[in-house]
């Protein structure tokens, strides 16, 4: 019988390649560590890690093995969790994965609210770009994740939340803002203040200028939309992005919205989870619950 003792600590020597950083990761001795290594390959009767002094690397049994051992303790975790829940409905853990701009704007609210129904619930957010998020769902490394979805994943389902539209995004006194359009002809010309190209939204920009004719030569590249719009005032370039994200300042008429020529730039936001994945009755309710803050973001003017 292979112990799941043995799978966590050679899980986390595969990851580091390293039985140092493993045995810290565990808070456990390096013998200890080596010791249970030892015993896993003797169970399977293959070597799955090959030692060269301090180096370490995996054989191909080896990245077999890590594959499906992160696998089996993902699934013992999910019982464990759902043995739990089952016994307490009111206790659990969700483990969500959100875009900066999500974390900021969607989050908050929905997490509000879904606290006055499951109190006791465990939350963990982890920040990610839309990529990233899609990754860590394949990887069970989170339950949930809040993206803009760009191309439909094999092993990850989608729910749609809802849909916005990208404009550009000025200070009052660039001369786009005074003639009160973008021109189209002028698009080369601009410096732009982009969230960080990773990103989908970056993608969804990359491509429109591609399409324009004016593919992207000159940008600063940002991970915080607070920190975009603080550049674009200051009329060090002009950025892209949604009217509910820039409506303070719209209003207060700090920065100016105007629509992309030639083309809408939309956007699908969604919450996404491993295909095949049972929802609890807690993720089912926090997805209702961003489906209604997306909706009262973008219906509101």
């Amino acid at each position: 019988m292979i112990d799941v003792h043995q799978l966590r600590v050679f899980a986390a020597v595969a990851e580091n390649l390293s039985f140092t950083r493993a045995a810290e990761q565990l808070s456990l001795s390096q013998s200890a560590v080596s010791h249970q290594v030892a015993r896993l390959e003797q169970g399977v009767g293959v070597t799955l890690l090959l030692r060269q002094g301090r180096a370490v690397s995996l054989t191909p049994a080896g990245q077999e093995m890590l594959v499906r051992a992160k696998r089996l303790v993902a699934g013992l975790e999910e019982t464990r969790s759902a043995v739990q829940q089952a016994a307490r409905p009111q206790l659990g853990r969700m483990r969500i994965g959100a875009t900066s701009t999500a974390c900021q704007f969607i989050i908050p609210e929905a997490l509000r609210e879904f606290r006055e129904c499951f109190a006791d619930y465990s939350l963990s957010i982890t920040p990610a770009d839309s990529p990233q998020i899609s990754a860590l769902l394949r990887s069970q490394s989170i339950d949930l994740g809040l993206l803009v979805r760009t191309e439909r994943e094999p092993d990850v389902t989608y729910r749609s939340l809802f849909e916005d539209e990208l404009q550009f995004l000025l200070s009052p006194l660039h001369p786009w803002s005074r003639a009160g359009a973008v021109k189209r002809d002028e698009l080369a010309d601009q410096r732009l203040v982009l969230y960080h190209r990773n990103s989908a939204t970056f993608r969804i920009i990359e491509r429109y200028f591609q399409k324009m004719g004016a593919p992207l030569r000159d940008w600063i590249e940002l991970g915080d939309i607070g920190a975009i719009k603080e550049l674009v005032k200051l009329g060090l370039g002009v950025s892209i992005t949604a009217e509910w994200v820039a409506r303070p300042e719209v209003r207060a008429r700090s920065l100016t919205l105007l629509p992309a020529p030639g083309a809408r730039l939309r956007r699908t936001w969604c919450v996404a989870y491993p295909a095949g994945k049972h929802l609890s009755v807690a993720e089912q309710t926090f997805i209702g619950l961003c489906q209604s803050v997306g909706g009262q973001l973008t219906s509101k003017k």
